[in-house]
């Protein structure tokens, strides 16, 4: 039976423990980190934990490190919703303008 309530091109996946997130304003990769942590990710975009509100359709640079990594990978993406998170913060979906390799993703990702 297909499942009709998860259509989504490449599934989310529950990031390692040990993943550094950084969550910036625009596309230059220039200012404060916003994130405060990575709670999924797929191919084609990231759910983060936020310190501050972002609107829907601001661009961001997102950077995903993993232990095996030797620099973080970095995507430029966009905000697609935001919501307060129960637990203080903003829940934000981030889509990317290109996406992840899929080698990046395994080394990120619990198998």
């Amino acid at each position: 039976m297909t499942d009709y309530n998860n259509r989504r091109l490449s599934p989310r996946r529950r990031p390692k423990v040990r993943i550094r997130v950084v969550c910036r304003k625009g596309g230059l990769d220039l200012g404060p980190n916003v994130a405060e942590s990575l709670l999924d990710v797929s191919e084609e975009g990231a759910r983060l934990l936020l310190n501050q509100p972002l609107l829907v359709n601001q661009e961001v640079t997102v950077g995903l490190e993993g232990p095996n990594h030797r620099r973080p990978v970095l995507r430029i993406g966009v905000i697609v919703w935001s919501v307060p998170a129960a637990e203080g913060g903003y829940c934000v979906g981030v889509t990317f303008e290109k996406r992840l390799p899929y080698r990046d993703l395994l080394y990120l990702v619990q198998i």
